[in-house]
Order: structure tokens, then C-alpha cells, then sequence
């Protein structure tokens, strides 16, 4: 029987799929957001806080109590408050680097990622007219990665650790390896650590140290805290760069929400930065990462080894059509999953699945894939 043909849409598969689900119901393993609800103390500290007189614009710079946590808990690096930013989310940071960047550097350049790409690291450089370069390095070929750099005049290069979709985590000597290749080719890198605290094996390390002109450090809460719609994000810079990011943070940003903020320090000072809910997070995400994997070998995809974060990056047998895999997928087992397309124009044949979900969700999706492979017809 002959294969339906599905249309793809315009825009974002990520929402187009995760749409589905909350449009008609099913599992959502498309979108990158917790099943998970946040740590209750946090929860309690969010109620305390509204009868507060927290209401009205907060510091540009961040909450006063939540910055100073965010040095105590930076304080091997030295960091100073100058090197400081609280923002509306990782997103933000990063959109706010590059607005910053385009601006000091001179004459046209191109920003890269390894390919396959975050999306917002391949759309903030294309809203702000820059080129972007997806380079192909799966071994982590540090000549190859040089030889993109300056066939192609990068001057920004994002990177994830652990990663999405990937869930790489890269190494000391290859971290150490890039910020050597940064400084010497003048390119700048930014490093987005939203998925540091959940790691499967052994944490990430980052080359920030010493803090180079040409490194930038973010980070959220979003993913560790399971509050993604609270959009609490930070980044440390080089003090060179401190009063042309906070203008430009001054006229776009302008502040991070105030109560939210708020609540926040108040949690992470009670509960040692969320320590003990964290720990439990990234026990649930390992068991279901190799939970998931297992099922999707077992039905004949090939899954990419990862050392954190939140997703399965597996490649359907036989070159299959990922787009038409996941429409096909969601149409007779109502789980969503995200064709690999929307990260790499090579990676056709893959998905990507969200496994940050409570276990017995992973459950049900895992039994609703086997069940489709169990029942599909193949040409």
C-alpha cells in the first residue's frame, strides 16, 4: 500500500507538532518543555512573594539577592557584577550577544554551529541578516572546524554542552581546543549551558576561567527547574563588553519579570540552588533516555549516543522520510515527534523525541511507537 503523503507546513515543526497535541490530544514528545511540575518549595515561595511589594520594575541588571547567588555560585571563576546579566531567558542572552556583536564587529561575517542546529542559533543570525554555516564535524575534526571558521569568515560560533538535539557533551580537550581556535581566529563563542545540571555521566566542562573577550557563558533555569514559561535566564561576559550589552539590554529587554525573580532567590537560597530536586531530575532523565533508546534499536533505528539534556536523536531504517515518519506516527499512535529536518537539511531521515516527561508517559509513548511498528504497513 502506498505511503500517504503528508504536506509540510511553513514554519516551525516544532510547534506544528506540538500543536497537534494540544489541539487534539496524544503525547508530546515534540516540544522541548518539562512534564515535570516545579520543585513545590519553589512553588510556596512564588505564593509568599505576591503579597510582596515586588511589583513594579525590577533592577535592569537582575534581582540584587538572585545576582549575588549567582556569584557565590560562580565564585571559582572570580566573576565580578559587571560581568553579570539576569535576562528573559537563555534566548534572550543569546539574541542580545549577537545584537552586541554585529555592532562592534567590523564588515560582514558569518556565525556557525555544528550541524545538526539548535534553531534559534540558525534564526537570530537570519532575523540580523548575518550568514550561518552549519559545519559538519561529528568527530570533532578541530582542523575541519578551523578550515569552516575561515573558508567562511565566522566571527560567531554557537555551541550547546550538553546539546540539542544531540545531547552531546563535549570534552575538556575539546572545549579547551575551541577557546584556543576562537582567541587565535578572533571568533567568538558563545556557550549555551541550559542543560549543565543534567548531565547522565560526568558534568560538562567549560572553558570560562579566566574569562576570555572572546567567550560568553549562558544559562537559565528554564530546563533544571522545570519552568520554561518563567524565562529567568543569565549570562557572564568579559568586563570589556559589560556597558554595550546592558544599553542595548536597557532599550530591548529592559528587566526580567520582578516577582518571579524574586521567588526565585528565595528558593535557591532555602534549597542549595535546587540540589536535591535537580539530582532527582537527572536520575528520571537517564532511566528514560535509555528507556526510549533501547525501544527504538529494538525497532531497527539507530540512536546517537548522548550524555545529556533532554532528547533521543535516532535515524529511521532504510533512509526513511522524517517528516512523513512523524505525521504518520502522530496520525495512528497520537505521539508527536519532531522530523529531523528542522535541525539539519541532512538529516532527513532522522527525529528527535523529548524524553523530559514523567515515566509513565514515557511509558504509554513508548508502547504507542512499538504499537506502530507493530501494526504499520511498508511498502
Amino acid at each position: 500500500m502506498a505511503q500517504k503523503e503528508y504536506v509540510r507546513p511553513q514554519g516551525s515543526l516544532i510547534s506544528f507538532m506540538s500543536n497537534k497535541v494540544k489541539q487534539y490530544g496524544g503525547i508530546n514528545f515534540a516540544q522541548g518543555i518539562p512534564g515535570y511540575e516545579p520543585p513545590q518549595a519553589l512553588l510556596q515561595a512564588l505564593t509568599d512573594t505576591s503579597t510582596k511589594s515586588v511589583h513594579q520594575y525590577a533592577p535592569g541588571t537582575g534581582n540584587m539577592q538572585l545576582r549575588e547567588l549567582l556569584l557565590k555560585k560562580y565564585s571559582s571563576y572570580g566573576f565580578t557584577h559587571e560581568q553579570l546579566l539576569v535576562t528573559q531567558g537563555a534566548t534572550e542572552a543569546v539574541s542580545l550577544i549577537v545584537t552586541y556583536l554585529k555592532n562592534i564587529i567590523n564588515g560582514s561575517f558569518s556565525a556557525m554551529a555544528f550541524d545538526p542546529v539548535y534553531e534559534s542559533y540558525r534564526h537570530v543570525p537570519r532575523i540580523m541578516q548575518i550568514p550561518f554555516i552549519a559545519c559538519k564535524s561529528t568527530n570533532f575534526d578541530i582542523n575541519a572546524i578551523e578550515k569552516c571558521i575561515v573558508d567562511n569568515n565566522v566571527r560567531i560560533l554557537f555551541l550547546n554542552s550538553p546539546g540539542n538535539p544531540l545531547g552531546k557533551v563535549y570534552t575538556k580537550e575539546q572545549m579547551e581546543a575551541l577557546r584556543r581556535l576562537c582567541e587565535w581566529h578572533k571568533v567568538y563563542l558563545i556557550i549555551d549551558a541550559v542543560y549543565k545540571e543534567l548531565y547522565f555521566d560526568e558534568p560538562a566542562f567549560y572553558p570560562i576561567e579566566n574569562l576570555s573577550e572572546f567567550i560568553f557563558y549562558v544559562n537559565s533555569f528554564s530546563k533544571s527547574l522545570s519552568i520554561t514559561g518563567w524565562r529567568i535566564g543569565y549570562f557572564f561576559a568579559h568586563e570589556s563588553h559589560a556597558t554595550g550589552l546592558r544599553d542595548i539590554h536597557d532599550y530591548i529587554g529592559l528587566c526580567v519579570n520582578s516577582p518571579l525573580q524574586e521567588a526565585l532567590a528565595t528558593y535557591l537560597a532555602q534549597e542549595n540552588f535546587g540540589h536535591d530536586y535537580i539530582a532527582a531530575l537527572r536520575n528520571q532523565l537517564r532511566s528514560a533516555y535509555y528507556k526510549m533508546s533501547e525501544s527504538l534499536v529494538r525497532n531497527h533505528l539507530s540512536v546517537s549516543n548522548a550524555n545529556g539534556g533532554y532528547y533521543v536523536w535516532a535515524q529511521l531504517p532504510g533512509g526513511g522520510d522524517g517528516f512523513q515518519f512523524a505525521m504518520e506516527l502522530y496520525e495512528k499512535s497520537g505521539v508527536a515527534v519532531i522530523p529531523g529536518e528542522h535541525f539539519s537539511d541532512d538529516s532527513v531521515d532522522f527525529i528527535r523525541l523529548n524524553i523530559a516527561r514523567p515515566q509513565a508517559e514515557v511509558d504509554k509513548g513508548i508502547q504507542g511507537i512499538e504499537t506502530f511498528f507493530g501494526t504499520s504497513e511498508r511498502e
